[in-house]
């Protein structure tokens, strides 16, 4: 067998590999038994027709086919170990030359996992804050439990104070409407903060079957890159004017949500809240300690095949994240003005940066010895079978090998970040 070996760029590299006349006959007589065992040829046992019959029966070239299945993987493995590379994704073959009577030959390009030289990131310390709930933020959440459990009444007066104000609003600029600016009975509470400042204001003293025209400028930061900052005209007809009731936070109230007190309530408030100020502490000192490595570490060229895969998965969180909040990302889409080109070219950064990032939890957990055990595995896929136990393809999914690298690549990764919060973080 010869082998040629050449670098490519972006981390890839590629083989040529032939074999002879005489090293492809094992194969090529192997795959004429397994085509004589699959196919029925009349006359002869599954398995036992001789060559001669089983390529009059399938063509020669179906043998050759067959074989060459067997060949690439089994050599193409066998050329990496002795080159001593790690490659990532999937390799791209080219047959050169498969005939009757001729060496087989091909070429293979895989791309390689990049070189990486991590900084000295025992000497980097990330600050890890405590945070205090304060009283606000306890009689904030109660605050909006209040307005969730408000009793609306219809009146028929200028609206004011705290009122839900119902409206179709038009929104145009240029006289021209505004994509996602037209709405029928949109409700506004006047005493809470509105995505367009200032558009609760315009409707105080307003009147059932009132009309107003005003203009308002969209928030800088506006979703709507078009639209950040511009001003718009608006057209607000009045449907109807609803007095809202806050209840009273007392021990009854309190009860209503599950506390035997208000005390009780508080108290429960507040220690969600810590909880929650914990986890995003948490996560924040999980990026800054990456990024910090991160920055102190030296990179090889990162093969497009990893870059394509993050860019994958942001795809897809994105997607999940829609249709949390109803949407489809055609509809997302459509409504941004952009096509999923236009993402992969906005998530490239990002899909790089997150690509660096498992490059050095990777780079970590090899040179500090971190492995996730078989007992570990099936922990994590029982924890994971309970959580989806009403998915009926669960079993299926988690059986499957890419699931099962998946979470143990997603222990190994909890016990790296451990390790380095223990030798990073410092109060």
């Amino acid at each position: 067998m010869q082998t040629q070996f050449k670098n490519l760029p972006k981390s890839q590299v590629e083989f040529t590999i032939e074999l002879s006349v005489e090293e492809l006959k094992p194969y090529l007589e192997k795959a004429a038994i397994a085509l004589s065992a699959a196919g029925k040829i009349p006359g002869f046992r599954p398995g036992h027709a001789p060559y001669d019959i089983v390529a009059k029966h399938f063509g020669e070239m179906a043998i050759y086919e067959a074989a060459g299945d067997k060949i690439i993987p089994r050599t193409l493995n066998n050329a990496v170990k002795e080159k001593d590379l790690a490659f990532v994704g999937e390799p791209k073959i080219e047959v050169v030359k498969l005939a009757p009577g001729n060496p087989f030959v091909f070429k293979a390009v895989i791309s390689l996992m990049p070189k990486i030289k991590l900084g000295k990131w025992q000497e980097i310390k990330i600050k890890k804050e405590i945070k205090k709930i304060g009283v606000e933020e306890v009689d904030k959440v109660l605050e909006d439990a209040r307005k969730m459990r408000a009793t609306e009444v219809l009146v028929d007066r200028a609206a004011g104070g705290s009122d839900k104000v119902m409206i179709d609003l038009a929104i145009t600029q240029d006289k021209v409407p505004v994509e996602g600016g037209q709405a029928k009975d949109h409700a506004v509470f006047l005493d809470e903060k509105y995505y367009i400042p200032g558009l609760p204001e315009q409707l105080v003293g307003l009147k059932k079957d009132d009309v107003k025209e005003f203009s308002l400028s969209f928030p800088e930061g506006h979703y709507q890159k078009h639209l950040a900052g511009k001003k718009a005209d608006f057209k607000a007809t009045v449907k109807g004017i609803y007095e809202r009731t806050m209840p009273v936070t007392d021990d009854a109230f309190a009860q209503g949500l599950g506390q035997k007190t208000m005390a009780e309530l508080r108290a429960l408030i507040e220690n969600n809240l810590k909880v929650e100020a914990e986890q995003r502490e948490n996560r924040r000192v999980e990026i800054e300690m990456i990024e910090a490595i991160v920055k102190k570490s030296e990179f090889g060229e990162l093969p497009e095949v990893l870059i394509a895969s993050e860019k994958q998965k942001m795809f897809e969180e994105l997607r999940q994240n829609l249709v949390e909040m109803g949407m489809q990302l055609e509809d997302y889409l459509k409504k941004m003005k952009k096509t999923e080109e236009d993402l992969a070219k906005e998530f490239e950064k990002g899909a790089i940066e997150r690509t660096k990032s498992a490059l050095v939890l990777r780079e970590i957990a090899r040179e500090e010895k971190i492995e996730c055990s078989e007992a570990e595995l099936v922990e994590e896929t029982a924890r994971t079978r309970a959580m989806y136990k009403d998915n009926e393809q669960i079993d299926e999914r988690l059986a499957d090998p890419g699931t099962q690298s998946y979470l143990a690549n997603m222990l190994v990764n909890r016990k790296v970040l451990k390790m380095l919060e223990e030798k990073m973080v410092v109060a």
